[in-house]
């Protein structure tokens, strides 16, 4: 059986020629609650262009200063004693296992740093990285800039041997536009699926709202096949005012031919505070919901992606895997197999 990780990723240093906290500091609000900080106290959260002196420490965590308190985040495990993951690193993890092949999500950092670093380090190790980008189309710029990010896309594809999309666009954006149509267009034409990451999102309003984007342009294109990445992503306590009933609003997707589903995304889960018993592995809501999309579609559009090496917030390598082989026991072993390897496989044409 071939083993394909759908969700990992490489990144240079945070303090080299790639780096940039900005992202970083933009996305820690709606990390808030979830992510292991200093406090929970809101007050503290570093507002997107907030002058907080917002810096890189070791062992994960990102550092900022707010009403005179040293605050911190933990953005990575503390396994990471650098703000880095290197491609021998991944690859060690993967070898340890008996993982075959990694996709590499993009995004980190500098928007554009994954092209070439990714095809360095896929030409590097032949057959173990299938590399995806990311792109910024953007209507809200000229019709010049969004063909020049298509024409990156194209190049990444025919020359640099990516396979994929990873959110193609900047998020709380109307990806039903008419601007949009060439994107659309272009993905279904190359034969690339394009991964969605509607989670985590603050507001269960914006939350609903992203999925139906996805849920319309999967109906309109039948051509272009979706990956609901992180699913179970935006699960939140069933106390919080922005509560979701996952997978209930997913099922108008969950219907969809050309729709798939990264499962064992667990992070969610890490604060103890707030999940209790659903802290702790094998992760009994995640389970659970799984279960329920399984009982809808089945195991043929069901990809298992660990997040490594975020997944070391909550549980090790193995156990991601594990909790496949051994805690999906509503699957039977050919749908481990399908979940494992061989529906990435056919989507991502190794």
């Amino acid at each position: 059986m071939m083993i394909i990780d759908v969700h990992a990723h490489i990144f240079p240093n945070f303090k080299g020629p790639y780096g940039t906290l900005i992202p970083e500091q933009n996305m820690i609000r709606s990390g808030w609650g979830r992510f292991e900080t200093s406090t929970l106290d809101e007050k503290y959260i570093p507002e997107p262009g907030e002058n907080v002196d917002i810096r890189v420490g070791k062992y994960g965590k990102i550092y900022w200063t707010k009403y005179g308190k040293e605050c911190w985040f933990r953005r990575f495990p503390a396994i990471m004693k650098e703000m880095e993951w290197p491609a021998e690193q991944m690859l060690a993890f993967m070898d340890n296992i008996g993982v075959d092949k990694a996709v590499l999500h993009a995004g980190y950092m500098e928007l554009n740093y994954c092209r070439d670093y990714f095809a360095e380090n896929m030409k590097r190790w032949p057959g173990r990285f299938i590399g995806i980008v990311t792109i910024d189309y953007n209507i809200e710029k000229d019709e010049e800039y969004r063909e020049a990010e298509l024409k990156k896309l194209r190049d990444s594809i025919h020359n640099m041997g990516m396979r994929g999309v990873l959110q193609g666009y900047p998020k709380d954006t109307n990806i039903m536009d008419d601007k949009f149509e060439p994107l659309w267009e272009e993905i279904s034409r190359l034969k690339i699926p394009h991964i969605f990451n509607p989670g985590p999102i603050p507001t269960k309003q914006e939350y609903i709202r992203a999925l139906k984007y996805i849920e319309n342009i999967l109906k309109k294109f039948p051509d272009l096949n979706g990956i609901i990445g992180h699913l179970g992503g935006n699960v939140k306590h069933h106390t919080d005012p922005n509560y979701t009933d996952t997978p209930r609003e997913l099922m108008k997707i969950l219907s969809l031919p050309n729709a798939y589903f990264e499962v064992g995304y667990v992070m969610v889960h890490q604060n103890w505070d707030v999940w209790k018993e659903n802290y702790e592995y094998p992760f009994p809501l995640h389970n659970k919901i799984i279960k329920t999309i399984y009982d809808e579609v089945g195991a043929e559009r069901l990809l298992w992606g660990s997040d490594m090496p975020n997944n070391y917030r909550v549980c090790t390598y193995r156990q991601m895997l594990d909790l496949v082989r051994l805690h999906f026991d509503f699957l039977s072993e050919e749908e481990k197999s399908l979940v494992l390897g061989g529906n990435a496989a056919k989507l991502f044409r190794v």
